[in-house]
């Protein structure tokens, strides 16, 4: 009787194991379908301003004398991918003399540009960009929100391969107020152009 009861209870534990086995087949096996999208990608575009000046300055005039004057031209390229535009300003502090100083800045076109050196220069039809006193420049012009605009080619924006070439122009006035005398040497201190390029 144990023996029967032993052979009821294994086949049923039998039956349980089977129809769990079947159960959970049924649960892996299941209808499926996929669909992807790859090869998704994002890059940053460039802003990239630079000049042909190799680190040197356009001018370094020392014991100058009233209508002493030079002249070079500086090339500035843009090589970034986003159309940008570029302004000129000076974050520079000018001296004393920077009131004696006369600056005019002309944009324009060389065939081959070498600075400092404008030969060949071909002025844009629109003429000066700045013709004023040096002081005046940097008081007006100290930042790019107040810098001096100005687009190749009566472009609207500067695109990959831009280039502009600038004649910038000082000339020392011909004012006795210049001659430091008794005062002292009368000067404008070392001070920087700027050309920054932001995309629009």
């Amino acid at each position: 009787m144990r023996r029967g009861l032993l052979v009821r209870i294994l086949g049923s534990a039998a039956v349980v194991g089977v129809a769990g086995a079947v159960v959970g087949a049924g649960t892996f096996s299941a209808f499926s379908s996929t669909t992807s999208n790859g090869g998704n990608t994002f890059a940053a575009g460039t802003v990239v301003i630079g000049d042909n000046d190799a680190g040197a300055a356009m001018y370094s005039l020392s014991d100058a004398a009233p209508g002493a004057s030079v002249t070079s031209c500086i090339r500035v390229s843009y090589t970034g991918s986003l159309d940008s535009d570029v302004r000129l300003y000076t974050t520079s502090s000018i001296g004393n003399l920077g009131p004696y100083v006369n600056l005019t800045i002309t944009p324009g076109s060389q065939a081959s540009p070498s600075f400092p050196s404008c030969a060949g220069f071909t002025p844009d039809p629109g003429g000066d960009l700045y013709s004023g006193t040096l002081a005046a420049f940097a008081t007006s012009h100290s930042s790019w929100s107040s810098g001096l605009a100005d687009l190749p080619n009566a472009k609207t924006a500067w695109e990959t391969n831009d280039a502009v070439v600038y004649r910038v122009t000082v000339t020392l006035a011909d004012d006795n107020a210049a001659n430091g005398g008794a005062g002292g040497a009368m000067t404008t201190g070392t001070h920087a152009f700027t050309w920054e390029a932001r995309n629009q």
